[in-house]
Formats: structure tokens, C-alpha cells, sequence
């Protein structure tokens, strides 16, 4: 048999969106990047150290200072008919450093639909959301994390965390893993894992400043993601760890262990990152604080 020339892969490129960013921290900003693993726009962990301009920071001080345990979400606006620079941009676009300041709104929490989203639904369109803090301008200072996913990994046998932060202030993200779950005769589906941001009651005494700014990896024992017996997944459907809790990390994933006490969980979601198919807690898939009655359209 004589085959044809072999078909062009086409090329890879990744289109300007919305995106949304856990905001933790207080005395220093930091975006960390919502993810989805079957969405090629945002297939990736990354964390922004940002600043706000000087309005912004004062609002978004005082709304955290009020609502210490609230989820608050920075996004970048949609593209519009006024002139100038598209407020769209990709991932790669902050990562290359192509960008550096965008115009963004914060929210306060999620209002969540009475019906089922469609698959390009953005909880936080301005058509059904109004921004806690409208029209801030956002300079990214630094890439603190970025980590495209590869689909051939596969899940660790407990939870792997990106430690980072600034001065008393520390945070922890699950490292996730969006490995392909199907085989080539099906439609692709990725997962499962789950999506989480928290952060420390303050930064860990054992850990050296540069090295806390510079982001380390650490593996929680106590969150097993894979059962050792069966080989099937043991995602966590709630967050792991209440504010006080000690957790034991081991640093690189070897010990001596090493202790960091929790702070608020602002984030731990299953919904949003997996794939409709590969969801792990359909039940009770996201905690996310609930926006406030008066922000909802």
C-alpha cells in the first residue's frame, strides 16, 4: 500500500482569554492561576507576584481584613470596543514577560448558576457579576511558578505542595497533575486531581528567605492521592487541613519531616479543573466562599 505524505501537526499556539487568580497574601500580592486540565488555555500553574495600584491595595487591605477567610479572585477584563492594547491575554503572554500590566477586577467569592454552565462559562462575567474592586491596574513584579502540564505524568502517591512567599507571610498550592485518562480510541479526558490555595498562619523558621521567595517543593504524607492496595485515586473532596492544624511536609519529598501550621484554605476545588468525566467528588465538587448577595447580578 502506498501512503500519502504524512499530515502537517498543527502548529502550537495558545489564544488571549479571561483568566482568574486566587489572590493570597496581604503585605505582599500574590495571583495564583486557576486551572482546567482539558482546556488548552489554561493547562497551566502559574503564580504572578503582583502589585495593585495604590487605590486597589488599600480596598482589597481592608476588604481582607474584614473577610480573613474569604476567597477573593483577580481577573483580567474581557476585550471591549474601547481603543487600545485587547485586555485579553494568554498564559504564555505573562510568562515570557510579553506582558506586564493589565487592567483587572475583584471579586468577592462565587455565585454559582442554578443550571448547569455551558463549557466556556467564566463565573465571573460582569454580566452576572459586580467586581468587589472595579478596574484595578495590575503590574506583575515576577513569575513565582511556571508549570505547563505534561498529560504522560501520572498522580504521586500523596499530595505535593509549591511552598512560596515573602517575609512572615507563606503560602502552599497543590502541585496537580492532569494526566490523560483515556486511551486513543476515546475522547480525551484528563484527571483526576484537584485544585487548592491556602495559606500558613505565618512562614516556616526552617526555611531561608530566598529560598521561601523563590518557591520550594514539598510532599504531605498525610494526604494520599493513590490508594496503595487497588492503585485507584483518593483525591480529597474537602480541604485537608483547618486553620491551626500542623501539617508535616517533607522537603523534596524526603525527610527529616518538617512542620508548617495552616492558615485559611481559600480555595479546594474538583469542578473546575477536571474533566466533566473524571470529576472525583461530584457531590460535593468545590469550596469556595459565596459572594455576597449585593455583588450578584
Amino acid at each position: 500500500m502506498i501512503m500519502g505524505p504524512a499530515e502537517k501537526p498543527a502548529d502550537v499556539s495558545n489564544h488571549p482569554h479571561q483568566h482568574a487568580f486566587t489572590m493570597v497574601g496581604d503585605k505582599q500580592f500574590f495571583g495564583v492561576h486557576m486551572t482546567q486540565y482539558h482546556c488548552e488555555i489554561h493547562k497551566y500553574q502559574i503564580i504572578l507576584k503582583l502589585t495593585l495600584d495604590k487605590d486597589s491595595t488599600r480596598k482589597l487591605r481592608e476588604l481582607r481584613k474584614s473577610y480573613p477567610a474569604d476567597f477573593f479572585v483577580l481577573c483580567n477584563q474581557a476585550n471591549d470596543a474601547t481603543p487600545g492594547p485587547q485586555k485579553e491575554f494568554s498564559i504564555p503572554d505573562l510568562a515570557s514577560g510579553r506582558r506586564t500590566e493589565f487592567f483587572a477586577d475583584v471579586f468577592q467569592g462565587i455565585y454559582w448558576p442554578k443550571k448547569p454552565p455551558g463549557e466556556h462559562f467564566f463565573p465571573w462575567s460582569r454580566d452576572r457579576a459586580a467586581p468587589a474592586i472595579e478596574h484595578a491596574l495590575v503590574t506583575v513584579e515576577r513569575i513565582a511558578l511556571f508549570r505547563p502540564f505534561a498529560h504522560h505524568e501520572q498522580l504521586p502517591p500523596y499530595a505535593t505542595y509549591w511552598l512560596f512567599g515573602q517575609g512572615k507571610e507563606a503560602h502552599m498550592t497543590n502541585l496537580q497533575n492532569a494526566a490523560l485518562a483515556t486511551n486513543p480510541f476515546q475522547a480525551a479526558a484528563f484527571g483526576p486531581d484537584f485544585d487548592q490555595v491556602m495559606s500558613l498562619e505565618k512562614a516556616p523558621d526552617w526555611l531561608d528567605p530566598p529560598m521561601l521567595e523563590s518557591g520550594v517543593i514539598v510532599t504531605v504524607p498525610a494526604v494520599p492521592l493513590v490508594d496503595p492496595e487497588t492503585g485507584e485515586p483518593t483525591i480529597p473532596c474537602s480541604p485537608p487541613f483547618r486553620k491551626g492544624d500542623p501539617i508535616e511536609v517533607l522537603y523534596r519529598g524526603i525527610g527529616p519531616a518538617r512542620s508548617v501550621t495552616a492558615g485559611h484554605t481559600f480555595l479546594h476545588c474538583t469542578a473546575v479543573c477536571n474533566s466533566p468525566s473524571m470529576m472525583p467528588c461530584p457531590k460535593d465538587p468545590c469550596h469556595i466562599s459565596a459572594m455576597p448577595e449585593k455583588y450578584r447580578r
